[in-house]
Order: C-alpha cells, then sequence, then structure tokens
C-alpha cells in the first residue's frame, strides 16, 4: 500500500466499520490470507485496490466476494520514526 502505509507500520482497525465505504482503506481477510486494500463495490464485484502501482487491482466476482471477510477499516496510521 505504499506511499500511503510502508512496510512496519501499524494500523488500528475499527472492526465495527465493516460496511463499505468507496476509496476507504480495510482490513480485509480471503481464505488465510489478510491484507490492507483500498476497497470500492461495484454493481456484482468487489475491487481491492493497492496504493502501490506495481500492483494490479484485484476484482472479485458476486461469487467470490461470499469467501471474502471485511474485518474492519483502519482508521489510524502509525510510522516509527528512524
Amino acid at each position: 500500500m505504499e506511499p500511503e502505509l510502508k512496510d512496519g507500520d501499524t494500523v488500528l482497525i475499527d472492526t465495527s466499520e465493516k460496511d463499505i465505504l468507496a476509496g476507504a482503506i480495510y482490513a480485509v481477510g480471503i481464505d488465510d490470507t489478510i491484507m490492507v486494500k483500498r476497497i470500492e463495490k461495484h454493481p456484482g464485484k468487489l475491487v481491492l485496490m493497492s496504493d502501490n502501482k506495481d500492483y494490479e487491482p484485484v476484482y472479485l466476482s458476486q461469487n467470490e466476494m461470499n469467501s471474502v471477510r471485511i474485518i474492519g477499516k483502519v482508521v489510524w496510521i502509525s510510522r516509527e520514526v528512524r
């Protein structure tokens, strides 16, 4: 998610915020993987996007959306000064 989030950042996730707001950052679980991505809802699909342009968006169809767990919305980011 660079440049917004960097490796080693700490995020605070509000687990009560599971309704998707377009463009917001969420912790998302798919199978045994947890990712932090921007999410958009399109008709019949969910789009997981990274701010890092090296990663293409992930498009999930209606059937695949059932395997996605919205863990919560990222509401705070902290970074250690080095």
